[in-house]
């Protein structure tokens, strides 16, 4: 990218006898502009600082409001009053018969002022004008924008139009760092006709980083029909797989799209080149972001206008006229929260913990706020993962082979105890053969080894076993592709089986809950206090209720407050970690 404008930077020097001619005032102009310029750039971006609201003042007119903005140079557009112009009189009209709708554009411009006659110049150049006024064009534009480079001047990645025609253009941005378990959100920019019906559609493919149904993401959206907005976002969050330094496309083998406009439906594959690459924590992406976060990315777009308002166009009486009026349709403004915050402006600190839970509890979040301080605490309860002990065993079988031929033959062991008796196990099988003078296990397919390079040669032949789970035995075979040597081949079999469960673990824990008192009376409409105690659970939360429908009430404390009505009520205390987990109590209201 050319960024000649901005660099290099040079400034003038200044001695005792240098001659200063035209170039050295245009240096020192050029060097304090571009200087500010490319602050404005990096620092705040592009778009409208303030004002420059577009409204219909009529049918034809189109009245701007004074305001500023910053162009993708970092120059300052400056519109100083509010401007009145009819479609007529603005550039770009001859340019809308038969369209549909057009752009409002703002861009920089320049115009020299006060004409002078100047003495000692050159022949034919002997007027010129002293002063050179920094101002800005409105003009219209039927074509839509080059919207990849539109997304990429604003910050966003991986972008790529999914769809486009006369009605409808779907844009699809994603980013391209995300870090690993955490969620992340891919973005689809909608821009429709004001009389387009209402939009539903659908992108899907397969992915292997994201946390999915099946290895499958799908991205659907349906349009409300009171949905009036003619350009708009849409975003979908996405949970990133817990894998560290991974990288990935959204959709490594294309996407399946789906369009639907009222009666039209449109359908097809396309491939969608979004690649996304999983940090293993904050820091590290962080650190990747600024070892590639270089200034041609903050630098883009350096001749493309500032969009002001998408123009619904309609057309009569052979004269063209506005309709609707879409106030920024690209969201070209230059945020104001990092000056707020430097301003001085209330800011909340939020600070977290993370406490263990079991792994059969229920994720959960408590919130405390501070106002003194104004700070707010939360503190996150996640499950441990879930545990499984293992028993395993190992042994050998010797399989005869048969004489002759062996090309294509089968052998078979007879019916064998694995060692870990009755129930389900996992088989392993991996057969021995000679490599030199030490013996090697083959586990897996010999095909791959199967290479002038690999300096290996195992034999050609395939194992598998079949268990009998409530007898505890196994027969364990081989299949011979190719002639192997000798008279016997030695099978070893790992064979592991699950000792321990969630439902035994489950079984074995004590928990309980006590509630005291257990029985106890109270007048009509009186107050009692229940207490309750848990045990066995590190979470000590209670939920209490009364089983009666109309019984009293009980608040979040154990706070009982008794009926009118006479009777006999149950109270039941439930733990919050686990409502299966509960006790009761009872009072007697007289």
């Amino acid at each position: 990218m050319n960024n000649a404008r901005f660099f290099p930077i040079e400034r003038n020097r200044y001695f005792y006898g240098k001659l200063l001619t035209v170039r050295d005032f245009e240096i020192e102009q050029r060097y304090h502009c571009s200087k500010r310029e490319l602050l404005n750039r990096l620092l705040h971006g592009a778009g409208v600082v303030c004002g420059l609201g577009v409204t219909a003042s009529d049918e034809s007119t189109l009245m701007i409001e004074s305001g500023m903005a910053l162009d993708y140079q970092g120059r300052e557009l400056l519109v100083p009053e509010p401007v009145f112009r009819k479609l007529q009189m603005l550039d770009g009209q001859e340019e809308l018969a038969g369209r549909k709708d057009a752009y409002l554009c703002l861009a920089y411009a320049e115009e020299d002022v006060e004409p002078v006659n100047a003495t000692g110049a050159e022949m034919g150049a002997g007027r010129q004008f002293d002063l050179t006024r920094e101002t800005c064009r409105l003009f219209l534009s039927t074509e839509p924008p080059e919207y990849q480079s539109l997304l990429e001047a604003a910050g966003e990645e991986n972008v790529s139009v999914l769809y486009q025609s006369d009605d409808l253009i779907l844009v699809l941005s994603a980013p391209s760092l995300t870090c690993a378990g955490e969620e992340f959100r891919v973005r689809v920019l909608v821009v429709k006709n004001e009389k387009t019906p209402p939009l539903r559609f659908s992108l899907e493919g397969e992915n292997t980083f994201v946390e999915s149904e099946q290895g499958r993401v799908r991205l659907e959206y349906r349009e409300s029909p009171e949905e009036k907005r003619c350009v708009y976002t849409v975003d979908f969050p996405l949970r990133a797989r817990a894998l560290s330094d991974t990288a990935g496309q959204l959709f490594p083998s294309g996407g399946e799209l789906n369009v639907e406009l009222g009666s039209h439906h449109y359908k097809n594959y396309l491939s969608v080149d979004a690649g996304v690459f999983l940090c293993r924590d904050r820091e590290s992406c962080e650190q990747r972001r600024r070892r590639t976060d270089g200034l041609d990315r903050h630098l883009l777009g350096r001749e493309m206008p500032l969009y002001l308002a998408k123009l619904e166009l309609i057309h009569s009486a052979g004269g063209v006229f506005v309709g609707a009026v879409t106030n920024l349709p690209f969201g070209q403004a230059v945020s104001h929260e990092e000056g707020r915050s430097a301003a001085g402006a209330d800011q909340m600190t939020v600070t977290t913990s993370v406490r263990s839970l079991e792994y059969w509890q229920k994720p959960d979040v408590k919130a405390a706020y501070q106002p003194s301080t104004h700070g707010l605490h939360l503190d996150f309860g996640i499950p441990s993962p879930e545990q499984y002990d293992y028993s395993v065993a190992h042994g050998t079988v010797d399989l005869t082979m048969p004489g002759g031929i062996r090309v294509n033959s089968r052998i078979y062991s007879e019916e064998i105890a694995h060692g870990l008796g009755a129930g389900a196990v996992d088989v392993r099988l991996s057969v021995e053969f000679p490599d030199g003078e030490e013996p090697a296990l083959l586990c897996g397919s010999s095909e791959v080894f199967k290479s002038k390079t690999s300096g290996v040669t195992p034999p050609w032949v395939e194992a598998a076993a079949v268990v009998y789970p409530q007898r505890g035995t196994m027969r364990i075979g081989l299949w011979l592709h190719d002639t192997v040597e000798g008279n016997r081949l030695r099978v070893h079999y790992f064979v592991q089986k699950p000792e321990r469960d969630t439902d035994r673990i489950l079984s074995q824990r004590r928990a309980s809950v006590a509630v005291t008192p257990e029985f106890s009376r109270v007048k009509s409409r009186g107050k009692l206090q229940f207490q309750a105690d848990v045990v066995g659970l590190e979470d000590k939360s209670v939920l209490w209720s009364v089983k009666e429908e109309n019984g009293g009430d009980i608040d979040r404390n154990g706070l009982y407050q008794a009926p009118e009505t006479p009777g006999t009520y149950e109270i039941t205390a439930a733990s919050g970690a686990d409502e299966s987990v509960r006790a009761s109590a009872f009072v007697i209201v007289e």
